[in-house]
């Protein structure tokens, strides 16, 4: 649905949504002294626009609804105590830093304006939910299954330990490869003991508990075996313990045999030792055990991030969120040039906003549509993944003065993109 009127007036209209609105992704105009399309009749500023709109929008959103407005330096500061004020500072999700150019621009005498903003607030943020990202191919990569494990690839060098340290879980590890003592450093093992023995034993020789007088709880090694002598070693920081002539004693010697065997011919358990066999202990972590996304933190990049992380201020490169030359080259592929239009929000951005925050059958409110970029990146989501979100615009128009900015844009616009898509 394209509305052509105030915005203010219409979303007042709109009582058969209220309340009803999974996202609400906008770009409203910035007090930048250029000319201002939505000065209310009364003269009012910048922020006396907007509050009013903010409020209509809050009555809009479902209890768990979600507001991404985008906005630059001038009015940052400004909009961000609004959103405060109307929905709560609690209910803030994000502050997203994207990247709008790729190469310094001559614009500013002191720093180049390479980036612009998205405040993401909701209406409730206890019950508001952020969809994962889709994995891509170089997450995947790390995935690997070089023993021909029936679960499925696993990551190669995952992590044993964890950051919160349980002293019962600090002790050493006597690897079947090298005979060395392997500590978790200043962390702990991620596993009880039990299941670590156990996982040890699956190389093909027996371990015993036993207390090696290093301050840490009894250590897991090969049964009977000699171990190295702990001079005074900080094992926090030197957590591999190693000695020549222990790793040539016949209980390793036969230790490694079976565990080389193994390596080489049979599925490896699940606690191995990376650097076949000769590094430090890991995990295998399946690839289908993890999430199958990624979750979106504090820099986007090609990082795989099989654990969540909480959302502050992010940045999010041109190469993840699009870039301004690219929104412009989007619109032109539409609608042809000759628009006027100097900035236009990446459609990728806009993208991944409505990946997000919203469910594949919601309903995406822009109050201030713009050249309908919105409207193009719900299409496209939903022909890309056979999502069936809906979309309302409202852009004011005024046709009877001679404003068809509406008509020759956006509705021109989203047309285009429908018609493409079929």
């Amino acid at each position: 649905m394209i509305i052509e009127g105030e915005n203010l007036r219409v979303m007042a209209e709109l009582e058969q949504h209220r309340g009803l609105v999974d996202l609400i992704v906008t770009d409203p105009p910035y007090n930048t002294g250029r000319r201002f399309r939505y000065r209310d009749d009364w003269g009012g500023e910048w922020v006396n626009m907007m509050k009013p709109r903010l409020i209509r929008m809050h009555e809009l959103l479902k209890p768990g609804g979600v507001l991404a407005i985008c906005i630059d330096d001038n009015e940052l500061f400004r909009l961000g105590l609004l959103m405060d004020e109307v929905f709560g500072e609690q209910n803030r999700i994000a502050i997203i830093n994207w990247q709008k150019s790729y190469g310094p621009r001559n614009d500013n005498k002191h720093v180049s304006s390479d980036t612009e903003y998205v405040l993401v607030y909701a209406k409730n943020k206890e019950q508001a939910s952020t969809n994962l990202l889709p994995r891509h191919d170089v997450m995947n990569a790390k995935y690997k299954n070089p023993d021909n494990d029936p679960a499925g690839p696993w990551k190669i060098g995952g992590d044993a330990t964890v950051a919160t340290p349980a002293e019962r879980d600090r002790y050493a590890i006597q690897s079947p490869f090298t005979g060395a003592l392997h500590y978790p450093g200043a962390r702990a093992w991620s596993h009880p003991k039990k299941k670590m023995k156990e996982w040890l034993q699956s190389w093909g020789s027996s371990y015993e508990e036993r207390d090696l007088d290093d301050g840490r709880q009894k250590a897991l090694v090969l049964k009977n075996a000699p171990t190295p002598t702990l001079a005074d070693l900080k094992l926090d920081s030197c957590p591999v313990v190693y000695d020549d002539a222990i790793a040539e004693h016949p209980l390793l010697q036969s230790a490694r045999q079976k565990a080389e065997e193994l390596r080489d011919h049979d599925v490896w358990p699940m606690l191995y030792f990376t650097a076949n066999g000769m590094g430090r202990p890991a995990i295998k972590r399946y690839l289908n055990h993890v999430k199958q996304g990624k979750i979106p933190t504090t820099y986007w990049a090609t990082d795989d991030y099989d654990e969540p992380e909480v959302f502050g201020t992010q940045s999010w490169s041109y190469e993840e969120s699009g870039h301004t030359q690219a929104g412009i080259n989007e619109l032109n592929a539409a609608i042809g040039k000759g628009h006027n239009f100097q900035t236009v929000k990446p459609l990728k951005l806009f993208k991944k906003l409505i990946h997000l925050w919203c469910p594949p059958n919601g309903i995406v409110l822009d109050p201030f549509a713009g050249s309908g970029t919105t409207a193009h990146a719900v299409l496209d989501l939903n022909h890309q993944s056979g999502a069936d979100r809906r979309f309302i615009l409202i852009e004011r128009g005024n046709p009877e003065e001679g404003d068809l900015f509406v008509r020759s844009i956006t509705f021109k616009r989203v047309c285009s993109v429908a018609k493409s898509l079929v």
